[in-house]
């Protein structure tokens, strides 16, 4: 770009500005600070849950059993659209690998009672009996074998939550660091929140939850009187 604009003589003038906007980009990007998302904590979890289920579609019941089932288990989007049928039992889900299990041990999560209601709605509606949870539905409510990708599933959490007036910017990860997020403001310590995200350090979810943290810290309870 550099190289562009030195050799177009109409332009040649207006290079130093350009550098100075270049540099002003770059220090904006690095105070955003790199893979930071905003999180989607409880309630607004339940509102882009809402707006999906009122659409009266199988595909806005699929969405919404995807996102409430991520929030409640802290859920990778590489984690979610492994789920089986066989892996949700009674209030469980059952998780089979992941990114911090590599052995493939397993382990059970907690699933909320509205999470197992809509999740049983979701898939006796799209009758989905066996294999894959949350899989590609085409128009007119057709179910697909195959289940949904990485890339499907961002996807869906994006648009689902811009049509829920969510703002900010929104990922995959949303979920995870807004169930976090959620947890801290309920109380929750941060070895509970490293549990619940079966985080292997309690460094990332002391990161994502550092203001509610500071909130309840020494200063906020004891000369504050929170």
């Amino acid at each position: 770009m550099k190289w562009q604009l030195k050799h177009q003589s109409q332009e040649s003038v207006n290079f130093p500005i350009t550098q100075a906007t270049l540099a002003g980009i770059r220090r904006e990007g690095r105070d955003r600070g790199r893979g930071q998302v905003d999180g989607l904590i409880w309630q607004d979890v339940e509102r882009v849950c809402i707006y999906a289920e009122t659409e009266g579609t199988l595909i806005g019941l699929r969405d919404s059993a995807m996102i409430r089932l991520m929030s409640d288990c802290l859920l990778r989007i590489s984690e979610v659209v492994a789920v089986n049928v066989g892996d949700l039992k009674g209030s469980t889900l059952t998780l089979r690998s992941s990114k911090t299990d590599q052995e493939g041990t397993g382990e059970t999560l907690y699933v909320c009672e509205n999470t197992r209601e809509l999740l049983k709605q979701y898939r006796e509606q799209a009758e989905i009996g066996r294999g894959a949870v949350f899989r590609h539905i085409r128009r007119g409510g057709h179910v697909q074998s195959d289940r949904l990708t990485t890339v499907s599933a961002r996807r869906i959490i994006q648009k689902r939550a811009h049509a829920a007036g969510v703002e900010g910017f929104i990922s995959g990860h949303s979920l995870r660091v807004g169930s976090a997020v959620s947890l801290a403001q309920a109380g929750a310590t941060v070895v509970d929140m490293q549990v619940a995200g079966r985080w292997k350090s309690s460094q990332m979810p002391a990161h994502y939850a550092k203001a509610e943290l500071a909130e309840r810290g020494a200063i906020g309870r004891f000369k504050d009187g929170k």
